[in-house]
């Protein structure tokens, strides 16, 4: 038998998702929560009981990416699968990023939906065509053309935290010239004019750790 728990912030989602899961006879449902929050503090006591955490994306105060991200840090034999409705870039590769198992969505089948779970389980990594085909498109960013060296990143971080050059050299314990060029080289890496737009793309990509 298969543990799993349901994290959805919309009650009739949660309702009917446990509805067709009810109809196999290896797939038990132990909790559902509408919150990320709610699903870490179960995790503390019964984290040992569970197998998979199936968990939508776009949820208030902690979404699917942050919880993935803390899930999989504490507790690296829970599989976490995404199941949603976005399949934009935006969202798909920092999932990925996070350690997320497997991305799935809701307009799939019911029999769809339950071999996912268990191929998850059992150690497959499962990634719906739709979502397949936003990344064999998407694969080409300009951050993953141009990765970023380790002190870029902590430039980028630095500067997402709003700290000027001089700030950024003061932490970094680097001259401010050296901070300047490190600029110039994230914002050509990242094709981006400014250090405003630099933010806004780190932040939507997910591509720095806060």
């Amino acid at each position: 038998m298969y543990n799993i728990i349901l994290t959805d912030d919309h009650q009739v989602v949660r309702e009917g998702m446990k509805f067709l899961l009810s109809t196999t006879s290896d797939i038990n449902v132990v909790e559902d929560f509408d919150s990320g929050a709610e699903t870490l503090k179960y995790l503390e006591t019964h984290h040992d009981e569970i197998h998979l955490v199936l968990i939508d994306l776009v949820m208030p105060e902690m979404d699917g990416i942050e919880l993935t991200k803390l899930m999989k840090e504490k507790y690296k034999n829970i599989k976490v699968l995404v199941l949603s409705s976005y399949t934009s870039e935006e969202y798909i590769h920092p999932v990925f990023r996070a350690g997320a198992d497997g991305y799935i969505i809701k307009e799939m089948e019911v029999d769809e939906l339950i071999g996912s779970i268990k191929s998850v389980i059992e150690g497959d990594r499962v990634i719906h065509p739709d979502i397949l085909k936003v990344i064999d498109k998407t694969g080409d960013m300009p951050h993953e053309r141009n990765g970023l060296s380790k002190r870029e990143t902590e430039v980028l971080k630095e500067i997402v935290k709003g700290k000027s050059n001089k700030e950024i050299s003061e932490a970094l314990f680097v001259s401010e010239k050296t901070v300047k060029t490190h600029v110039s080289h994230i914002l050509n890496k990242l094709e981006v004019s400014d250090r405003t737009q630099a933010v806004i793309y780190a932040i939507k990509f997910n591509i720095i750790d806060f």
